[in-house]
């Protein structure tokens, strides 16, 4: 089984775009033509605050298939829901045939977006 490797994001409450990975098992850009991805934001307590199942708010596009690159964004709704403070995700890929792979996990911060009007 692949290790996902930690990558620690920052979330500003009220934006849409996450951030955008790209698949390098062993330092190789994997070939994701065939596979879908999902990601799940939980609170300390293991609840589902965010995910890329129906409805649930994030969004995770195959952006570059043959290069390996994802993009994740979530609604402005969901977004704006999450308390701020520390919480958790992770990011499998699913091959055609049913696989899961671990591809991320890490912290998921959610702070107030501030700005100067």
């Amino acid at each position: 089984m692949n290790r996902p490797k930690r990558y620690d994001h920052t979330y500003y409450r009220g934006t849409s775009d996450l951030f955008t990975a790209t698949w390098k098992p062993g330092g190789i850009v994997a070939n994701l033509t065939g596979y879908t991805v999902s990601m799940h934001v939980k609170d300390q307590a293991g609840t589902v605050l965010a995910s890329t199942d129906a409805g649930e708010g994030i969004s995770a596009t195959i952006a570059d298939p043959t290069n390996g690159e994802v993009s994740f964004t979530i609604s402005d709704s969901v977004g704006r829901a999450m308390a701020t403070g520390l919480h958790q995700y992770d990011v499998w890929a699913i091959s055609g045939g049913g696989s899961d792979y671990p591809l991320l996990k890490g912290s998921f911060t959610v702070v107030e977006e501030i700005r100067n009007v």
